[in-house]
């Protein structure tokens, strides 16, 4: 497993884009993917990382961790994990 899913929601506010994926890089992550859309004052975004240079736990914790601080709900989902789930 070398990728994984994130997802982030909350309300619409400065840094959100720049939190979420400073906390990324500092794990060692690379983003591969990234979209967002904004609905009103919500703002919705879904990432695709890379963690061949970094642990699952590692960016779970520091992805969750800077979400907290910005008021988002975060997900972290190995992304065999996250398709399964959205298979139609």
């Amino acid at each position: 497993m070398t990728r994984v899913v994130i997802t982030a929601v909350g309300t619409d506010r400065i840094g959100i884009v720049a939190g979420i994926s400073n906390a990324i890089a500092r794990a060692g992550a690379n983003i591969e993917d990234l979209t967002s859309s904004r609905l009103e004052d919500k703002f919705v975004m879904l990432i695709v990382c890379d963690l061949r240079k970094s642990s699952f736990e590692e960016l779970r914790r520091a992805v969750t961790a800077a979400g907290e601080k910005l008021g988002m709900s975060v997900v972290v989902q190995r992304e065999e994990i996250f398709r399964a789930m959205h298979r139609v």
